[in-house]
Order: structure tokens, then C-alpha cells, then sequence
């Protein structure tokens, strides 16, 4: 007690929800190996026209839509936003890349199947390959996520 009859006891203040890091652990390398396997399936053919996912990305002609829109999104969250989140280790980072990896997971199903449903040949190795990196970040971001208290 000081000499005004206040406690003195200094404690640091709380950090917020949005200021509180995150320990990855061993979970950080499994993420890591996925996305340079996601690096890895964009330059194997997606598309039964051979395209790699580079090129779908880029906007080859006779690639339709939702394989452009997978890489897209597996691009956007998959290895921008695991490089961001694992770089800031914040908790916002963690729902968002949680979050776009499952969505973009749900649209990497739906462009296999379109792959499947087309004329083609069907889709390639990089496809299912990336689908497999997409879902495993999604699994690792979330059990992140819901391990949130």
C-alpha cells in the first residue's frame, strides 16, 4: 500500500483479443510443408488442356471458372495469408486464414467436380494436389481457431 491508501501493485495491462500472439508450436512446420506443397501444385497441370495452376490463375483461355477461382482463393489464403498469419502470430490472422481456407477448400471440390463434368479429360494431378495442401491448412488454421479461449 502507498502512503494514499492505494494499492501499488504494478501489473502489466491485458493484452486484447486482437494483441494476443499465438504459439504455433510443431503445428507452424505442418503448415509450412503445406503450402510449399500448394507452391508445388501450381505448376503441375490442373486441367485435362494441360493448363498448370499458374496458368488458371493467370487466366488461360478454356479454363472455366471455378478452377480460376480455386487458385485464386487458395493463392490469396493459402499461401499469402498462412505467410501472414505465421509472420504476426495474432489471433485475427488466425480466424481469417481459418476461415478462407475452408471456403476455399468447399470451391476446390466444386472445381474437380466441374473438371469431371466437363468434356475434358478431367482434372489434373495439380488439382488434386493442391485440394489435399488446401485442406490440410484448412484442418491446421481451424484447430487453431477453435482452440481460441
Amino acid at each position: 500500500m502507498s502512503e494514499n491508501g492505494t494499492d501499488t501493485d504494478a501489473r502489466a495491462p491485458e493484452p486484447s483479443a486482437a494483441g494476443a500472439r499465438v504459439d504455433f508450436g510443431p503445428g507452424a512446420l505442418v503448415a509450412a510443408v503445406a503450402v510449399l506443397v500448394l507452391l508445388l501444385a501450381a505448376v503441375l497441370p490442373w486441367t485435362g488442356l494441360g493448363a498448370s495452376g499458374w496458368e488458371v490463375v493467370l487466366g488461360r483461355p478454356g479454363v472455366t471458372g471455378l478452377p480460376r477461382l480455386f487458385g485464386t482463393l487458395a493463392v490469396v489464403f493459402g499461401v499469402v495469408g498462412t505467410a501472414v498469419t505465421l509472420s504476426t502470430r495474432r489471433w485475427p490472422a488466425v480466424f481469417v486464414t481459418a476461415a478462407g481456407c475452408t471456403i476455399t477448400s468447399v470451391t476446390g471440390l466444386w472445381a474437380i467436380w466441374s473438371q469431371n463434368t466437363s468434356a475434358g479429360v478431367g482434372p489434373g494431378v495439380g488439382l488434386w494436389l493442391a485440394l489435399l495442401a488446401m485442406i490440410v491448412l484448412a484442418g491446421r488454421w481451424a484447430s487453431y481457431a477453435l482452440s481460441r479461449r
